[in-house]
């Protein structure tokens, strides 16, 4: 089942697991980091790039004056313009990263790509469009999984303790698609491991400076591990 099948047929699941807030890993880790570098968006356009089932593209757009959401599974699109058709600043179009936006250039204020760049093989047209659709001083936040987290079970592997969230799971610099338990353990996933290199190079060599770097832990097995890594980059 190729990629795009795979979260076709996991539109409910992740609906009902984000419900309108966004689950534990959202709204413990991952927001409150976004939401301070957003700081006031009341009037700022907003493009979120793999929105899934739109619960945080209707969440920014109470605040901010315009927000498109964009997916590349017309299932999560046909969602979400079902669940916020009353929303007026908020759009839904369907999009895959990995393609040329339909926007034209300097549109926004601020791009917006959470937890959706794992999941893709090859991010340069999204950094070179990225560029493109931004305004001058505009921000591209991303966040992702932090490459280092799965090294920690990778690590745990090598000692014969192996998690079966990741029944594929290699080393550091293998950069060759994997799959993964996920979705709270209900889908399994295609995801690309890539190197913190390799999510600053395609960024900076398009025209970006890196404004900062966010690296955010989890608790395992009582220790700290890298989990969430959020980066913010200027236009």
């Amino acid at each position: 089942m190729g990629t795009k099948q795979q979260w076709d047929s996991a539109v409910d699941i992740y609906n009902e697991g984000m419900g309108e807030e966004g689950d534990k890993l959202n709204n413990n880790l991952i927001h409150p980091t976004i939401r301070k570098i957003l700081g006031n968006i009341s009037n700022k356009t907003i493009l979120d790039s793999g929105c899934g089932s739109g619960y945080f593209s209707a969440e920014i757009a109470k605040n901010a004056k315009s927000v498109i959401g964009t997916d590349f599974s017309g299932k999560f699109i046909e969602l979400c313009q079902r669940k916020y058709k009353y929303i007026q600043n908020l759009k839904f179009q369907m999009l895959d990263v990995t393609e040329q936006m339909p926007f034209n250039t300097e549109t926004f204020d601020i791009v917006i790509s959470k937890m959706v760049l794992q999941y893709v093989k090859d991010i340069l047209v999204f950094a070179q469009e990225a560029h493109r659709v931004l305004k001058s001083q505009g921000h591209l936040i991303i966040a992702i999984d932090h490459p280092f987290n799965t090294q920690f079970y990778f690590a745990q592997k090598l000692t014969g303790s192996n998690n079966p969230k990741y029944q594929t799971l290699s080393h550091y610099f293998d950069s060759s698609a994997q799959t993964k338990l996920s979705l709270w353990d209900k889908v399994e996933l295609t995801w690309y491991p890539k190197k913190i290199e390799d999510y600053l190079s395609p960024f900076i060599l398009n025209g970006f400076c890196l404004n900062s770097i966010k690296e955010i832990e989890e608790e395992k097995q009582n220790t700290l591990i890298p989990r969430i890594l959020i980066l913010d980059f200027l236009k």
